[in-house]
């Protein structure tokens, strides 16, 4: 099989995982419209610029011989986006606990 058609098909499952799941944490957890909105297009552009350098690096591992860490560094990577989704809720989390004080 050729190789740009395997890393279609690897781009073509790990991206909606890499974008979507983002997101979604986001949206449900945002308080307000405005909050959701901003919320989301942080979550999309962190996505991406992370996907992209991940797959810069997967790349070059994966040319010098090293898959199973490249691998690795791409399932490590899909983390990154979530943990940068997660950590505006617990500071939207926050200021609520403090707006009820």
């Amino acid at each position: 099989m050729n190789d740009w058609i395997v890393w279609i098909i690897i781009a073509a499952f790990y991206a909606p995982l890499h974008f979507l799941l983002p997101a979604l944490i986001v949206f449900l957890s945002a308080d307000s419209d405005e909050e959701r909105r901003r919320g989301i297009r942080a979550a999309l552009v962190n996505a991406a610029l992370s996907m992209a350098a991940a797959f810069a690096l997967v790349i070059l591992l994966v040319s010098s011989g090293y898959m199973l860490s490249a691998m690795l560094l791409l399932f490590l990577s899909m983390l990154y986006p979530v943990g940068r989704a997660l950590l505006p809720h617990r500071r939207w989390r926050q200021r609520r606990l403090n707006d009820r004080a």
